[in-house]
């Protein structure tokens, strides 16, 4: 019986040992991996310079691209005899044209007014007035 408290006595002293070992060579290696408070002050400065230095670049960004404009995409559908007036309006509402009456004058003006022919168009807002013209007449 004593040679089996004495064996057990052994182990847990062995197993103190490792455990103390291992515990001490761990907290030293944590010990160098800590930030002093002068390297956390200068990685917050960095961070610092590095968001301002952001922010100039999103206004110059900002300032320099013309914001986007949104193209609408239609699908009309002329009728025969449908009148130009209707599909100058038609085309205002659906955001592809700016005003019904500039395009009315510019069909006036090129002729065109009695020259647009029934069918189904698909029309984009980025299209010229002389674009839709050469689309939807003769």
């Amino acid at each position: 019986m004593k040679r089996t408290t004495r064996a057990f006595a052994g182990g847990i002293l062995f197993a103190t040992t490792i455990i103390a070992t291992i515990y001490y060579t761990n907290h030293n290696e944590s010990k160098n991996n800590t930030v002093s408070e002068k390297q956390y002050e200068q990685l917050v400065a960095e961070r610092n310079e590095l968001a301002n230095a952001l922010e100039k670049l999103k206004k110059e960004t900002e300032k320099t691209t013309p914001p986007q404009k949104e193209t609408y995409i239609y699908t009309l559908t002329i009728a025969k005899g449908e009148a130009s007036r209707d599909i100058a309006e038609r085309l205002q509402q659906a955001h592809i044209i700016d005003d019904a009456q500039s395009f009315l004058t510019y069909l006036d003006a090129h002729q065109l007014t009695r020259a647009v022919r029934p069918g189904t168009y698909v029309i984009t807002s980025d299209m010229s007035y002389e674009q839709i013209a050469r689309k939807i007449a003769k």
